[in-house]
């Protein structure tokens, strides 16, 4: 699905009906997406009255517009992002491990584990979701795709790899320094092939840090932007309220499509 219109559609736009209805549209679709109800802009009547401002203005704020505008130009960045994320939909997925866990995922009801739920005393925002699985539990891909990094040194004695799965980058965080490792720069991989194991974070000490479980952390980009996943402060995305998840502008919550990926 992707979205095309004329005209700007939003607050002090010409909203020819049948922008407005793309836009409706899109929305819908991200709203589903995400698992975010806020994105929906109700009926698509060819109206943009407060419901679909505000469902832009909401869709912008996700994307941590520090002023948001409440509309959409035909080219621009929040169309840009709008529809970058609907191309994610047209990839077949799959859950990144075999079996669900003993620890289920919720979403924001995930506390910590949560896509940007509070890190470093509330310094930044997480730029994942942590799903929770025993040691060295196999990782695989959840889609096809060619890795483009890794696997490198990521955190506390875990590795890190990042695949190009077409209309998303993903990031698979904190996996066991494997050697050989599964994969390697520049393998193609197929949905479902294993790439790595669960990590053991382990703190200078060399004792495990002190989780429920060890976990697989998932990071996934929209493509929009180019270069190194991890920023420094200038050029990093935000959330909502302004905090830095230290990422790459293009980071999208992954929650919504790996909540819905079956398993394979």
């Amino acid at each position: 699905m992707s979205i095309s219109i004329s005209k700007c559609v939003g607050f002090n736009c010409p909203n020819k009906a049948g922008d407005v209805k793309a836009v409706q549209r899109g929305l819908k679709k991200a709203a589903a997406l995400t698992l975010d109800t806020r994105l929906d802009p109700g009926p698509v009547d060819g109206f943009s009255g407060v419901g679909t401002e505000g469902a832009i203005e909401r869709f912008q704020r996700r994307l941590g517009m520090r002023k948001p505008d409440a509309k959409i130009d035909p080219g621009g960045y929040t169309l840009r992002r709008l529809n970058a994320l609907l191309a994610i939909d047209s990839v077949d997925m799959t859950f990144p491990f075999s079996k669900s866990s003993k620890f289920p995922f919720h979403g924001a009801g995930a506390g910590m584990r949560a896509f940007g739920a509070r890190r470093s005393g509330g310094a930044r925002a997480h730029a994942g979701i942590d799903l929770y699985f025993p040691d060295f539990t196999d990782v695989l891909a959840v889609a096809d795709g060619v890795v483009t990094r890794g696997p490198y040194d990521f955190y506390l004695r875990t590795r890190a790899i990042e695949i190009d799965h077409g209309a998303f980058i993903a990031r698979y965080g904190e996996v066991a320094p494997d050697n050989p490792p599964p994969v390697k720069d520049g393998d193609t991989v197929k949905k479902g092939q294993k790439i790595g194991r669960v990590g053991i974070l382990k703190k200078k000490n060399g004792r495990r840090l002190g989780v429920p479980s060890m976990m697989l952390h998932f990071e996934m980009y929209d493509k929009t932007q180019t270069g190194k996943l991890t920023r420094a402060a200038g050029t990093s995305a935000r959330n909502e309220n302004g905090t830095l998840y230290y990422r790459r502008r293009d980071l999208i919550d992954p929650t919504g499509f790996i909540a819905r990926a079956p398993l394979p």
